[in-house]
């Protein structure tokens, strides 16, 4: 694909970074809560999926005939993954280890982070990183087994199962037998916004843009308005219903507007430039590096959501400037990307 035609995903990308940290500072809370509740439920819940989805595109528009080769593949592209998660859970320790010592847990403690880790994120905001993992093992396998639209299927149930799980938690708190299953679940697994139920789906929509042809733009545009409409009807629904929490993101609405946003994106054709190269890279960095200022900050600041934001991106961007700046001098530095 010509450069031009990234330049979208490159940009799109960085503006994705910037959402994920309003998720975490909550910046327009002392503003209006309303409308800090909707910029984040909407808007904000794009970020993710559009982050899966691309990632599920670039991967399987690799793939070829050859399933020796695909494997290896999948193996580096896993390998690459694994080891940034590592890194990044080694700098986020001292945050960890104080929050399990504040927190007085014991050896439950040490027992729940080990399975966060594998699960959920040795630190919140890393859940991406396994999640990434494990949808595209079980996408590439899918995939493998018995082709494309069988791979879809099967995440779509996974992601239905995962939204009545995640949407509907209140409701099945309240019915006694089987709030004691959710609440089992919960214990266990903790959450359905993982690599298992969440990601398969939104990196199956990858694979569908990477081995179909595009839609025209005006369609997808047209496309998009109508779902990203539909996700905010949605939210507003499970708002007046009393099930929206804070962890609420797992929005039926998500998955077309999601296909129709990365559509528009791959169909746009804007002359490339370096910078946008940087935009990806400062993504990445600022997606990893922002909750070490927004703990201390919040702590700091926790009546000033808005400035939190501002210095939020601030500090990660200045790390992550400095990051591409001096990682040929410092080759460790690439270890970040």
């Amino acid at each position: 694909m010509a450069r031009k035609q990234l330049a979208a995903i490159d940009i799109a990308k960085y503006v994705s970074a910037l959402l994920v940290v309003c998720i975490h500072t909550f910046p327009f809370i002392d503003i209006n809560e309303t409308f800090n509740t909707y910029f984040i439920q909407t808007v904000c819940r794009m970020a993710v999926p559009f982050f899966f989805t691309i990632s599920g595109y670039f991967f399987f528009r690799k793939l070829t005939n050859d399933e020796e080769e695909n494997k290896e593949l999948l193996k580096r592209y896993l390998f690459r993954l694994l080891k940034i998660y590592l890194i990044w859970t080694v700098i986020y320790l001292p945050y960890t280890i104080y929050n399990y010592v504040s927190a007085g847990t014991g050896w439950i403690g040490i027992i729940s982070y080990l399975r966060n880790f594998l699960l959920n994120g040795s630190y919140y905001h890393l859940w991406f990183l396994p999640a990434l993992m494990t949808g595209m093992i079980i996408a590439y396998f899918l995939y493998q087994k018995k082709g494309m639209i069988f791979m879809l299927k099967v995440s779509l149930i996974l992601y239905f199962v995962g939204y009545l799980l995640n949407v509907f938690a209140p409701l099945w708190e309240s019915i006694p037998v089987i709030s004691f299953l959710f609440r089992f679940f919960t214990v266990t697994i903790t959450t359905s916004r993982n690599g298992f139920f969440f990601a398969p789906i939104f990196i199956g929509i990858g694979c569908l843009l990477a081995r179909t042809k595009r839609l025209s733009g005006r369609f997808s545009q047209i496309a998009l308005i109508i779902s990203f409409a539909l996700l905010v009807m949605e939210v507003t629904l499970y708002i007046i219903l009393g099930m929206m929490r804070d962890l609420t993101s797992m929005y039926l609405s998500l998955i077309p507007t999601t296909y129709f946003l990365v559509n528009t994106l791959l169909t746009m054709k804007i002359p490339y430039k370096p910078t946008y190269r940087s935009m990806r890279e400062d993504s990445l960095l600022i997606y990893t590096v922002h909750i070490l200022f927004v703990v201390p900050l919040l702590a700091l600041l926790p009546n000033a959501h808005i400035v939190v934001y501002f210095l939020t991106i601030a500090l990660s961007q200045g790390f992550a400037s400095l990051v591409v700046k001096y990682k040929k001098q410092f080759p460790i530095l690439k270890e970040l990307l």
